[in-house]
């Protein structure tokens, strides 16, 4: 189940529906595959992906309202127990925090899910999670130690900052915060000059950029050797798999930057917590 921490969930869209799905049991997104017939009609199943060298069920969770299920769109992949599964989606949305939930009883039984969420910023979605997936086929993971699979690379949270695009592996983001105000620091001095409220206590601000009149401010608070700093952003985009560019040079002028991500031929700044302590904040690195 969602916990009340930023990070839980990753929130799709698929059939004009919401979903979500906890950020533990997902293991990659695999962009527009090609998707074969099951060969038989099986409940909630649209097609079989072959990757990594499994044939993987995949779901389309349209099925869940009584829709017809399609192939097209992109493929999140879970695991549930040792056991995984694909789940379709149109939009991928991104990370957010479930305010509350609730068991989904006027969903029949057989249809992948128990719970309904509320989203911050989106509103009502369902969980599809372990205790659904039993619903539908599964294929075992290979024995780790046995058979060594490529679950792809991480998962980053892309956002932007005065029209560049940035990129933080979701492993180091600690919450998201959307439109939230930020107070003065009295005596503060850029970079820090503002703080912002996250779960009762009071996060640093930092910025690589001034905000635009009038815009909304978002935050991705991020870990860092000396506790959770909240760095400014004007967008979030959709998450993305990204692997660290081994042909960096080590060194980057712009400040918090740590690294290249790569997603296929796109090339973002990679942020830490740790480059932002100390190149923003005076601190040390990790």
């Amino acid at each position: 189940m969602p916990g009340d921490s930023f990070g839980s969930v990753l929130a799709f869209q698929r059939g004009g529906e919401t979903f979500c799905c906890p950020l533990a049991e997902v293991l990659e997104i695999v962009e527009d595959p090609s998707l074969t017939h099951p060969g038989v009609t099986a409940p909630l199943v649209a097609g079989v992906l072959l990757h990594n060298g499994l044939f993987i069920p995949v779901a389309d969770p349209a099925c869940i309202a009584g829709e017809p299920p399609r192939r097209e769109g992109d493929v999140i992949l879970v695991d549930s127990g040792g056991a995984v599964a694909g789940l379709l989606a149109d939009t991928v949305l991104g990370f957010r925090r479930p305010l509350s939930l609730s068991p989904a009883t006027w969903i029949p039984p057989g249809r992948l899910c128990r719970t309904a969420v509320m989203l911050e910023e989106i509103g009502r979605a369902f969980l599809l999670g372990a205790e659904g997936l039993g619903d539908m086929p599964t294929v075992p993971r290979p024995d780790a130690a046995a058979v060594p699979v490529d679950s792809g690379p991480p998962l980053h949270l892309v956002y932007e900052i005065a029209g560049r695009s940035y990129a933080t592996a979701y492993a180091d983001v600690e919450r998201i915060l959307y439109r939230q105000p930020m107070v003065r620091i009295p005596g503060g001095r850029p970079p820090i000059r503002h703080a912002v409220e996250m779960s009762g206590g009071v996060v640093p601000v930092l910025e690589l950029a001034d905000a635009p009149d009038g815009a909304p401010s978002h935050f991705v608070v991020l870990s860092s050797p000396l506790g959770p700093l909240a760095l400014r952003v004007d967008g979030i985009g959709r998450p993305l798999p990204m692997e660290r560019d081994g042909a960096d040079p080590g060194w980057f002028p712009s400040p918090g930057v740590a690294g290249i991500a790569r997603h296929g031929d796109r090339a973002v700044s990679l942020v830490t917590g740790a480059a932002l302590l100390r190149d923003l904040a005076g601190g040390e690195g990790a």
